[in-house]
């Protein structure tokens, strides 16, 4: 059984959607303070997702043709603003579905690879502050802390990976 990254499809918006409401249940049952502590719906509604796949920047993994997650995926940030000059993906909205474990992990490797092939130098992305499973996690996949961003209610860890 083997797993399918790609671009995101029009018609797979609203299982995304869906995908992103499960893992905030998620959160507010698991007491994880993310997405669930920032109004994350209202901050990225559906609207936000459909938009990012119609510029290309949405991509999913699919096992056996079924969405188990997806990522937002921008060639700039304005949150980094001092990384400008260097080719990199900034990594947005990762979510999978909470039966498949390890997929996360299989979305970051995919994009990963897709970045090298592309010559794209950095793997940037960022997560709470205070959310020290996640943070050990992107530590754990060489993802190195090199500053904080703000927005709104959300403070968070400003995180890269250097590809080779």
């Amino acid at each position: 059984m083997g797993y399918d990254f790609r671009l995101a499809k029009n018609n797979e918006i609203d299982t995304i959607f869906s995908i992103y409401k499960k893992r905030i249940q998620w959160m507010d049952k698991s007491g994880i303070q993310q997405w669930n502590m920032t109004n994350y719906l209202e901050v990225y509604p559906i609207s936000y997702y459909a938009d990012r796949q119609r510029l290309g920047e949405l991509y999913v993994l699919c096992k056996e043709d079924v969405v188990i997650g997806a990522v937002v995926l921008l060639q700039s940030d304005e949150c980094w603003p001092q990384m400008a000059d260097s080719p990199a993906y900034y990594v947005y909205n990762l979510v999978t579905e909470l039966s498949v474990k390890g997929a996360g992990k299989i979305i970051l490797s995919e994009v990963e690879k897709m970045a090298i092939s592309k010559g794209i130098q950095f793997l940037r992305l960022d997560c709470a502050v205070d959310n020290k499973f996640l943070n050990e996690y992107y530590e754990s996949m060489g993802y190195k802390m090199v500053g904080f961003c703000k927005e709104g209610a959300y403070i968070g860890n400003k995180r890269e990976k250097e590809l080779h």
